[in-house]
């Protein structure tokens, strides 16, 4: 079987900018969620269905590669395809591509199939192989990054989930807990280029939660590295590390 492929193309808009009139690695993560959103929608999961169904994706890890962030007012082509699935898990790339057709940004993601009502885990059945177009026999997963906490104290900021956080569910957006973390970013770090992300999602947060994030920047021999810690009422919510060049 061929995986179901989807791409839509987007412009770079003022509100997606950061200082240096290039989209945001936010506003890259929001194309990402709303293209796979899309290819859902396409493929006759529509929005009554996902506003009362019984399942839902929900996403345990990205990692976000970076060659170069678009320019404002450019069009890029935003491309999403299903890779595999193993029981409950499933793994997902995106792509971007400029006007001549190169890559500017890949990522890898894995998603956990749950049953939305009572939030457990739920094995994926054989009509999700057959919708998105994946051998029922192939199961091989991704490859992500270890992230590991932080071992010493560094930025720190704390502050309460507010509505412009969350999804359509009610709870924090994953991109929500990117734009947290660049809250931690030094000064600085401006001039810098960040290359690579990569961010595991362990807890859910909702509206009036107080979120803590801890961040520690260190500078290597080819790169500086961030490592990032997201904690609400004593629980982690959230690791991720971050390449600066």
């Amino acid at each position: 079987m061929k995986p179901v492929i989807t791409k839509e193309v987007y412009r770079v808009r003022y509100y997606e900018l950061e200082c240096h009139w290039k989209a945001s690695i936010s506003s890259l993560m929001d194309y990402f969620n709303d293209v796979v959103t899309l290819q859902t929608v396409e493929m006759g999961h529509g929005v009554d269905i996902m506003s009362k169904g019984e399942y839902a994706w929900l996403l345990l890890r990205w990692d976000v590669k970076v060659n170069r962030y678009p320019d404002y007012l450019e069009n890029v082509v935003v491309q999403t395809i299903p890779y595999s699935m193993d029981r409950f898990y499933a793994y997902r790339r995106f792509e971007i591509f400029d006007c001549s057709g190169n890559v500017i940004v890949d990522a890898n993601s894995q998603w956990i199939l749950i049953d939305q009502r009572k939030r457990r885990p739920i094995r994926i059945g054989d009509q999700f192989y057959e919708l998105y177009g994946i051998d029922s026999d192939f199961h091989e997963p991704l490859s992500f990054p270890k992230v590991n906490e932080n071992e010493s104290s560094g930025e720190e900021i704390t502050f309460i989930v507010r509505n412009s956080d969350l999804d359509t569910n009610g709870h924090s957006n994953n991109v929500a807990y990117v734009r947290w973390i660049m809250e931690t970013v030094p000064s600085e770090f401006v001039k810098r280029f960040l290359r690579r992300l990569t961010i595991e999602y362990k807890r859910e947060s909702r509206k009036g939660d107080v979120i803590s994030v801890e961040s520690v920047f260190e500078n290597g021999a080819d790169f500086a590295e961030g490592k990032h810690k997201i904690i609400s009422s004593g629980r982690v919510l959230s690791l991720a590390r971050t390449e600066w060049k």
